[in-house]
């Protein structure tokens, strides 16, 4: 009797660490996409600004050759920044469904473990504790199987982000190689110059963007690793007692 109450506590306290990281995990995942919310905007800002510098580009003629190609670069970064927010959009619902699947499992842990207490307590066989314990392994397996499911969502979100932190890096880069051309560019230096610190503007605001998504991406992975481990760990406690 004492050996299935010292388990029971060990188990116990095991799952309310695995609830207690998981509502952190999904805060983080939450912060995350929440932070892209203005990404879209962003985006078609910079392609707007884009087919302006074409057009001024092309007013320059042979002083805007180096403009327009980078303006048509700068249209194929916006066109990333599209596939990575659908992308995004696609590992949100991931993130929601298996939100969902995890919650739901450790409702019905906790229920499982109210049951494991009331046999315990009873006068009940092996059998009967043998059956709750296979139903409470039953359930574990799903949330242990979720959870890694979902750290492989916030890796692949990690890689997204990862993703946008290039098109702001090539982006300033674009913005310096326009600032250069203005400056030989005679009467369009001021056109082309206003192209150049707009596009900075739009670089800055990503970068912000790009800095709180990555922090809350890197607690969110730290999280979902931690949580790998302990599902796991749990799970070959359980199958040995079984």
């Amino acid at each position: 009797m004492e050996q299935h109450s010292s388990e029971r506590r060990v188990r116990t306290q095991r799952t309310d660490r695995i609830e207690s990281r998981a509502n952190g995990l999904l805060i983080d995942c939450r912060r995350a996409f929440h932070s892209f919310r203005e990404l879209d905007e962003l985006a078609e800002n910079l392609r707007i600004l884009s087919l302006n510098a074409e057009l001024a580009a092309g007013r320059a003629g042979d002083k805007g050759r180096a403009v327009r190609s980078l303006t048509q670069y700068t249209r194929e970064l916006v066109n990333r920044l599209a596939q990575i927010q659908g992308e995004m959009h696609e590992l949100r619902g991931q993130t929601f469904a298996h939100s969902s699947t995890i919650l739901r499992s450790l409702t019905q842990l906790g229920l499982f473990e109210r049951s494991c207490q009331l046999v315990a307590d009873g006068d009940h066989d092996e059998r009967a504790r043998a059956t709750v314990n296979r139903a409470f392994l039953e359930v574990m397996t799903i949330l242990v199987e979720t959870l890694d499911e979902m750290a492989n969502v916030v890796r692949d979100l990690a890689g997204r982000t990862h993703g946008v932190e290039e098109v702001v890096s090539q982006s300033d880069s674009i913005a310096t190689n326009i600032a250069i051309e203005a400056a030989a560019a005679g009467v369009h230096e001021k056109e082309f110059r206003t192209v150049s610190d707009t596009m900075r503007t739009y670089v800055d605001d990503l970068r912000l963007m790009i800095d709180d998504a990555a922090d809350a991406v890197r607690r969110a992975s730290e999280k979902g690793e931690a949580l790998r481990r302990m599902g796991l760990d749990t799970l070959d406690d359980l199958n040995r007692i079984a």
